[in-house]
C-alpha cells in the first residue's frame, strides 16, 4: 500500500529548498557553497525552478514594466527568444567554467558549477521582480532606484559566483580571479564557434539550395 502524501512535510521541503537555504547561501557563503560541495547540500530541482523564474521575470520586465520605464515596444519582443536567452547565457557560462575546471584541475562537476550560477542569481531574482514592482510606482525622476536594483543584482551574482566557484572548485583567491578570466575566454571561444558554424550552416544551406535550383530549371 502506498504511503499518504504528508502535505505539511512536502510543504517544509520547498520552503527550505527554496528559502531557508538560499538565505544561508547569502549569509554564510563560504560555509554554504562548502556544504553543497562536501556534504550534498542544496537542491538541484529548487535550482531549476530558479532558472524558470529568471525566465519568466526577463519576460516580464519586457512585457509588463511601468509604462514609463518601457524602452522596447513589448509587441515587438519574441518572449520565446527572450527566454531562450537567458537560459543560453546561464548554460554557456556553465559550460564555458566547467571546461576551464577540466584543464585547471578544478575538481567542481558541472552540477555544482550550475548550482552555483543559480545561488548567485538569487537575489538578482528578487531584485528583478522588485524592478517590476516598482516600476509602477515610480515616476521618471527616480529611476535611479530602480538602476540601483538591477545594478545591486549584478554585483551580487559577481560576488556570489566568485565565492562559490572558489569553494566548489578548491581554489585559491588568485586561482579564483585566473579562473574567471580563463571562463571568459572560454566564452568568447565557444560563442565564436557557434557564430562560425552557423555562418557556414548557412552558407551551406544556400549552396545546396543554388545547386538544386540549377538542376531542376536545366533537367526538368
Amino acid at each position: 500500500m502506498a504511503k499518504n502524501f504528508d502535505l505539511k512535510k512536502w510543504w517544509n521541503s520547498v520552503i527550505d529548498e527554496v528559502i531557508r537555504f538560499p538565505l544561508y547561501v547569502l549569509s554564510k557563503p563560504f560555509k554554504a557553497f562548502s556544504d553543497i560541495k562536501y556534504e550534498g547540500k542544496g537542491s538541484l530541482p529548487a535550482c531549476i525552478f530558479f532558472m524558470v523564474m529568471l525566465m519568466l521575470l526577463s519576460v516580464m520586465r519586457q512585457s509588463y514594466t511601468g509604462t514609463v520605464f518601457v524602452m522596447v515596444d513589448p509587441r515587438y519582443q519574441n518572449i520565446w527568444t527572450v527566454m531562450a536567452g537567458v537560459l543560453i547565457q546561464t548554460l554557456f557560462i556553465v559550460i564555458a567554467n566547467w571546461s576551464v575546471s577540466v584543464l585547471t584541475n578544478g575538481s567542481g562537476s558541472f552540477k555544482e558549477i550550475f548550482m552555483v550560477a543559480m545561488y548567485a542569481q538569487y537575489p538578482y531574482m528578487w531584485l528583478s521582480a522588485l524592478y517590476l514592482a516598482l516600476s509602477h510606482i515610480l515616476s521618471l525622476n527616480e529611476q535611479a532606484l530602480l538602476t540601483f536594483c538591477i545594478s545591486l543584482g549584478i554585483v551580487c551574482i559577481v560576488f556570489y559566483g566568485f565565492i562559490g566557484l572558489v569553494s566548489v572548485h578548491c581554489y585559491g583567491f588568485f586561482q579564483g580571479i585566473a579562473s574567471i578570466l580563463l571562463t571568459i575566454l572560454s566564452l568568447i571561444i565557444i560563442i565564436f564557434i557557434i557564430l562560425m558554424l552557423v555562418s557556414m550552416g548557412s552558407e551551406l544551406v544556400s549552396f545546396v539550395s543554388t545547386v538544386y535550383k540549377e538542376i531542376v530549371l536545366n533537367y526538368f
